[in-house]
């Protein structure tokens, strides 16, 4: 695969939420989305919204146009100069359906073509009207919160009923995205009775000590299979007998469909060479392949998640190989902690897809090494050439900028290196 067919092979998205101007439901949707998907420092990718009319349309008129739209009088607008995946995300309820002029509008999404980049329809039912919606999106796979429709004493957005609706829009819309940035297509002659390419399952690696960590690790694998269209990775279960426990391990964390890993922390864990060997893996970047001679490195780590399970009072060592990773405290009175751990992972999975994907645009050099993570002392000296520091390099990584605090730690740790985020490299 050449450096340009593996940079339109991993798209770099640009999401575009719609929903009508009197469904009070989907503005508190659509911020809600604005904010899992924009977590901070201007990672993750770009959310607009398009619900009110635009600024020149009359009383009751549609929105301003998506980027490649062409409507009759009216200028095309512009998205990303990075986007080349239009995801048009479609809150459909009664409102939208019964308004005739949003009817034809998404029909004409549909059937428009877009020379400049590639548009795919997410449409979501906030009710059974939904399913009214332009043939060519009946055909589509719904996502479907659950909770709807929200009770009459409830308003949109100040209850629990709205939080179950978001959370289950979030872990659906996650989902999706992730087998959009992630999943790869398989050969013409696997394909589903629907006679569309079928794609491999993207899969989590469970890391976990059996003496003491089992009861989280099952109830979070048992998750996957039953609640989400993904697949676990749970050690002796997946290795074949007689296979060399290493090799299939490397191959795994390797893998393009291996998303990420979720190491349950219990008291034991620290204590587990194989447990320690998993983390230490996932924990090691990895460099990407087919990258330009002279144009520099590009390298990408696998998130991780870390599942707290210490009981209270708990002790355990340290474990270096944790670096910066996130930690959820698992607790059993917690409801539906497998999908927060779960859907917690998914996005970092999806961030990592999307920032790789956005450093493979970005100019090269020699001295250039681009990272799809928020820098950090233990990860950046796996890279061998900022471990041997005999050249002075600038790294490359997402977001707007680190704090002046970490700035300083990584300076002073590797003084013959420059780091400048993503954004001030692009503007």
């Amino acid at each position: 695969m050449t450096w340009a067919e593996e940079s339109m092979d991993n798209p770099i998205p640009e999401i575009y939420v719609l929903w009508h101007p009197r469904c009070a439901l989907g503005e508190v949707l659509a911020r809600r989305i604005h904010g899992w998907l924009r977590p901070g420092n201007g990672l993750g990718p770009q959310v607009f919204y398009r619900s009110l009319p635009a600024p020149d349309a009359p009383p009751g008129g549609l929105p301003s146009p998506l980027p490649g739209e062409f409507r009759p009088g009216q200028p095309a607008a512009s998205g990303s100069r990075l986007a080349n995946l239009q995801i048009v995300l479609l809150l459909i309820d009664e409102q939208m359906i019964a308004d005739a002029s949003w009817r034809f509008w998404i029909a004409q999404l549909g059937s428009a073509g877009q020379p400049a980049t590639s548009r795919k329809f997410l449409p979501v039912a906030l009710d059974s009207t939904a399913y009214n919606a332009p043939e060519a999106l009946r055909a589509l796979n719904f996502l479907r919160p659950a909770g709807l429709p929200l009770p009459a004493d409830e308003q949109p957005g100040s209850g629990p009923a709205t939080e179950t609706v978001v959370r289950s829009l979030l872990k659906q819309l996650t989902e999706a995205l992730c087998r959009l940035m992630l999943g790869r297509a398989s050969s013409p002659a696997a394909q589903n009775p629907a006679g569309e390419p079928g794609q491999p399952k993207i899969v989590i690696f469970l890391s976990h000590a059996k003496v003491d960590g089992t009861v989280p690790a099952k109830r979070i694998r048992d998750y996957i299979y039953s609640q989400t269209q993904l697949g676990a990775f749970f050690d002796e279960n997946d290795i074949p007998f007689g296979s060399a426990f290493g090799r299939v391990l490397q191959s795994n964390v390797e893998s393009e469909q291996t998303a990420a890993l979720i190491a349950v922390r219990s008291a034991r864990y620290a204590s587990r060479p194989w447990c320690r060997r998993e983390l230490a893996l996932f924990r090691r970047p990895l460099q990407e392949s087919g990258t330009p001679p002279g144009l520099g490195e590009r390298w990408r780590l696998n998130p991780v998640v870390v599942v707290d399970a210490l009981e209270g009072g708990g002790r355990t060592s340290g474990i270096p190989e944790l670096g910066n990773a996130p930690l959820i405290r698992w607790a059993e009175e917690v409801p539906d902690q497998e999908e927060q751990v779960v859907t917690t992972l998914l996005r970092d999975a999806l961030l990592a897809a999307f920032h790789s994907a956005v450093g493979r645009t970005l100019s090269g050099a020699p001295d250039v090494i681009v990272v799809n993570w928020l820098p950090d002392p233990t990860t950046l000296l796996h890279i061998p050439r900022v471990r041997e520091a005999k050249e002075d390099l600038r790294v490359h990584y997402p977001g707007r900028g680190l704090s002046g605090l970490e700035l300083d730690i990584l300076d002073e740790f590797f003084p013959r290196l420059a780091f400048h985020s993503f954004e001030a490299t692009t503007s």
